[in-house]
Order: C-alpha cells, then structure tokens, then sequence
C-alpha cells in the first residue's frame, strides 16, 4: 500500500512538472493607469523572437495582480505599450512590484517617433540577497566593472591570472548561492571573455563548456556564449567544410541533411543537438549574402520545422522562416479590426473584396505624414476604383486623432490603432509614415511600399493594367 501511494504521488508530481507552476506578478505601476500589462518571453535565443506569455489589466490606480504558468526559469519583459521592464522568473515565486512609467499616458509620443522600446526600472520590493533578479543585479555590476577595468589587459597579455583571480572573488561572494540557473550563467558570461580575450583554443573550450553538456535554452548567460562562440562559424572558423562544399550543399544538393552531415567529421560538432543549432544559425548570416539561394535556405528551415527531433529546434527554425518572410511578397497580410473617428469597425477583409489596399502608419505630429496624405486626392481620383486607401492613425489618444479628423476632410478612410502595439509589430512598423500595399486576395505586393511623392503612380499603374 505504501509502495503504490509512493507511485501515486510521483505521477502527480510528474504531471505538475508538465503542466507549469504559477507565478504571480503584483504590484503597481504610476502612470499606465487602465493599460493591459503583457508579460513577453523570448520564443528562442539565437532568433531572439518574443512571444506573449501573459496579460493582465491595470487598474484604475495602476495595481495589478495576475497569476500565470511557466515550466521553467526564464528571462522575460513586463511591457506597457513600447515600455519594458526586464525580470527573470521562477516557477512557483511571487513578485511584489512597484514600476515607474511617466510617459505611457502621455497623450503622443513624439519623443519616441522611431518605437523604440523604452526600459523601466522594476523593484521587486519582497526580493532579498537569495533572489534570482538580485543575485543577477550584484554579479551584473561586478562583470561590467571588471571588463571595463581589466578586459584591455587580459587582450593585450593574455592574463588569465587576473580572470582566474575575479573568478575566484566571484565564488567568495556567491559561496552560499545555490540557484543552478545562475551558476550556469555566470559561468557561461566568464566564458563569454575567456573566448573574446582568446585564453583558450577553440577545441579546449568547445569541451569545457559544450561537450557532454546540456543545452541550456532558457539560459541568457549560455545563449550568449553559444551566441559568440559561433557566430560565422561555418564560414570562418570550421576547418571541416570549405566554402565551396557549402555553396554546393546549399545551392546545388538543396537539402539540410547533407549540410548537416558535411560537418559530422567537425570534433566540436559532433553532438547532433548543437550541431543542428550551429547550421540554423549559420544560415541565418548567410540568409541576407547575395552568395546564397534563399529559397534553398527556407526550404531548409521548413525541413528542420517538420522533421527535427528535437522541439526547441522546431521553434527556432520556425522563428527564422517566419523572420526571414514577414510581409514578404506573396505572404498574408496580418489581419486587423479598427475603428474610425466615428467610432464604426472595420476590418481588412472588408477593404479587400477586388481591390489593391494602400496601408500606411501616421500621426498627426507627422508633418512628412499630413504632407504625403495631401498628395493622396490624386491618386484616389485615379485609381479609386480599383485601390482603397486607409491610413491608421498611431496618436496615442483618440480625442487627438478625432478633433484632427473633423478639421481634415480626406477622401480616404482613416481609422485609430486603438493603442494595439502588436499591430505595429505585426506590421513592422518602425516610424511614421510606413506604407504597405496588399493584393485584392489579402496578400502583401509590396513592403514597404512606395510613398505618394516616390514611385507610387506608377507602381499602381502597373498593377491595375495587370488586374485589366
């Protein structure tokens, strides 16, 4: 009986294993007062592809407390709109929060025009000298004093003896630490300088650090030394492959198996697990040489996505196809629903039953926006028929865009982005204005495309006497 109960509550352990464990985050954050806090993690680190892993609402005040799941410890980003703060986390712990964000309510963002993300300080006020962030903080501070006093000098002597004295102050301070994922990640960022610094050979550090060794996914400390150890690779550092059995692999034998066991004879790579990570990467730097087929290289993500055996590389080569094709010519066209100032929805489908639609980003602190959305009459006179022309207004307020809208009298549809920053990355926009012109059947022509006062004309003249 005892030896079945034992059983029974190994299963149950197994099956919470599987399932996740919850963290909760809670707190509050002055200044996004009624925004949606989304919690992102990296899909993979070499692609470095972010996915959703939570939301949760703010409240009137700016409190907030949502529980989620996750299977293990990870790095991610709390964000709001383009703010972000970052924080590792752990299965099973409780984060108490307090968050600034001064500009997330501002009515527009024109200190920001090109989106890029702003970082917020998140101070996890139950967190003490055990906890993760902390730990991470403390050697942080210590790593970059360090590479900024002695990094110059180890190059320059090639001293190990001033690394092997910091590491050795490093495991005074961490004596009593524990915590497996920063013990990995400190030794993975001290590798990090004993490979840019040239301590070691390449094959000495390959078995010090990689061989019989786990992959450690999750690890931002490893990812990173994975990162630079093989960066160019393929092309620069193996002795195994020259560059014509890789252009014969790649452009003429077509297929990732035979690039795969081009580099068996590799002594670094001969795990199959790293090295199927190590030709994902290298053909993602080879991806944009004009040396390279690129439909052989997709074809070979594609491969890797439906046939690998490991999951992990199904989601990187999956990240790469989907990096290396978005908005591309032919692909669809991310969808949307949005309201105009009038506060009636539309949807892109309804824009394109038989006709081209010309998409384009703007704000009305955008003088280059309002100047080319003043050359649109034209075009709209010309080819009305046959294209629609919607511009999304990205102001951060409504009111802003509607009061804008009853002083402007477009021929043209205009709609408000409803503060959906999912939108903008769907759509990769990266300043204002950005166009994009999608086909009759949902499909991107072209990205970016053409602005009225470029080639526009007579792009659509093209197009339109084709659709004749």
């Amino acid at each position: 009986m005892k030896k079945a109960f034992t059983i029974f509550s190994m299963l149950i352990l197994f099956s919470l294993v599987l399932s996740g464990q919850n963290v909760t985050i809670k707190g509050k954050i002055k200044g996004a007062e009624g925004k949606t806090l989304c919690v992102y993690a990296w899909s993979d680190q070499i692609t470095y592809t972010e996915k959703k892993i939570a939301t949760g609402k703010i409240d009137s005040v700016g409190v907030f407390n949502f529980s989620f799941k996750i299977d293990e410890t990870i790095f991610a980003y709390l964000k709001v709109d383009f703010a972000r703060a970052p924080i590792y986390l752990e299965p099973g712990k409780t984060y108490n929060l307090a968050v600034s964000c001064p500009d997330c309510n501002s009515p527009d963002d024109k200190t920001n025009p090109y989106l890029a993300p702003k970082t917020l300080a998140a101070v996890i006020s139950n967190s003490d000298s055990t906890e993760l962030n902390f730990l991470i903080n403390k050697f942080n501070t210590l790593y970059d004093d360090f590479v900024m006093k002695d990094f110059a000098t180890i190059v320059k002597h090639r001293s190990k003896a001033k690394l092997d004295t910091f590491k050795l102050e490093l495991s005074k301070q961490f004596s009593q630490v524990k915590n497996d994922y920063f013990l990995n990640l400190v030794k993975y960022r001290l590798a990090v300088i004993e490979e840019s610094a040239q301590l070691r050979s390449a094959e000495s550090l390959a078995k010090r650090y990689f061989k019989n060794k786990p992959v450690l996914y999750e690890n931002t400390g490893y990812m990173e030394f994975f990162n630079e150890f093989f960066k160019n690779y393929i092309t620069d550092e193996s002795n195994y492959i020259t560059l014509k059995d890789l252009h014969r692999t790649i452009d003429v034998v077509k297929t990732f198996p035979s690039l795969l066991d081009s580099l068996g004879k590799d002594t670094i790579l001969k795990n199959e697990v790293l090295r199927e990570m190590v030709v994902m990467k290298c053909l993602g730097e080879l991806y944009y040489t004009k040396d390279y087929d690129k439909a052989s290289i997709l074809a070979m993500y594609k491969y890797v996505m439906e046939n690998s055996k490991f999951p992990q590389h199904k989601i990187i080569a999956e990240n790469y196809y989907n990096f290396f094709t978005k908005l591309a010519p032919g692909t669809t066209a991310p969808l949307f629903k949005l309201k105009d100032y009038n506060d009636v929805s539309y949807s892109l489908s309804e824009f394109n039953k038989d006709k081209y639609v010309y998409l384009f980003f703007w704000t009305k602190w955008c003088i280059p926006c309002i100047t080319e959305m003043d050359l649109l009459r034209k075009f709209i006179d010309k080819y009305g028929t046959k294209v629609e022309f919607v511009g999304i207004s990205c102001d951060k307020d409504f009111l802003s865009y509607y009061y804008f809208m009853q002083n402007k009298k477009y021929d043209f549809t205009t709609l408000h982005w409803g503060n959906n920053t999912e939108l903008i990355e769907n759509y990769n926009v990266k300043a204002y204005p950005t166009y994009v012109l999608i086909g009759p059947d949902g499909k991107i022509v072209q990205y970016p495309a053409e602005a009225p006062s470029g080639s526009l004309d007579a792009l659509l003249n093209d197009l339109t006497k084709i659709k004749k």
